[in-house]
């Protein structure tokens, strides 16, 4: 807005506005990357791992998924203990109203046999719960998704990158956070073993250069045309009637 000098001061001009939600934006995919730490650290070689990811439509998913490049051959799965079920909570706490179209879970989830004596190996499920909290907790979705792995009768590792898309909208307040649980489903026979997961991992196995993604939540969010409502109680004379 326009400042009109009065007495040698700057002050602001009696012109108002009308206060509009912009229709044609497209809003922000904020990709929040899955830090996880303080957990057990397994190290494993990608190139001898069994890599696979998720479909859509029979399709291979496009997201705006962060990612770099790089040769390494090494990673790390971030695991509970050694046969405990990875059971992880993620919380976000959004700075302003907003609304969250749409949630992408791009995460690589992997299991480790380190020894093996008998039975059957597999990654599993993973089981996503978004609940938001407020006076009370409310369950905003749940669902399983199947990695559909194959199973492992010997030592080795396995990775899934479960990328998949809640298409659920809903609304977020400050003070009132977000939170994600991931918590994985195997099946476990009899030996020593690591599940967890890969925050950071390529899709293809061969220990060349590479494309390496975040295991990362990413939010499509607008944000709520009330987060600016403490500017306009500032000063309510800026503000046309039309837009009261």
């Amino acid at each position: 807005m326009p400042h009109l000098p009065q007495n040698g001061l700057r002050v602001p001009s009696n012109i108002k506005f009308v206060p509009t939600a912009n229709v044609l934006d497209y809003g922000e995919d904020l990709a929040l990357h899955l830090t996880t730490a303080g957990l057990s650290e397994k190290s494993i070689t990608f190139s001898s791992a069994a890599i696979t990811r998720s479909t859509e439509d029979s399709g291979q998913p496009l997201d705006a998924i962060p990612h770099v490049y790089s040769d390494t051959d090494t990673g790390l799965i971030l695991h509970e203990g050694n046969d405990t079920t990875f059971n992880e909570s993620y919380v976000f706490n959004s700075d302003m109203p907003a609304v969250i179209y749409k949630v992408s879970i791009n995460v690589c989830m992997g299991l480790s046999v380190s020894a093996y004596s008998s039975g059957n190996f597999n990654l599993g499920n993973l089981i996503a719960t978004i609940t938001s909290q407020g006076a009370s907790t409310k369950n905003l979705y749940t669902n399983t998704f199947a990695s559909g792995a194959t199973t492992t009768t010997a030592t080795g590792v396995t990775l899934h990158w479960f990328t998949v898309d809640v298409v659920q909208p809903f609304r977020v307040f400050p003070n009132q956070p977000v939170t994600i649980n991931l918590k994985l489903d195997c099946t476990l026979g009899s030996g020593t073993s690591q599940q967890g997961i890969v925050t950071v991992a390529p899709f293809v196995k061969t220990a060349v250069m590479k494309s390496f993604a975040e295991s990362a939540i990413i939010f499509h969010v607008h944000a709520d045309l009330s987060h600016a409502d403490d500017i306009f109680r500032y000063n309510m004379q800026r503000v046309s009637d039309l837009g009261q």
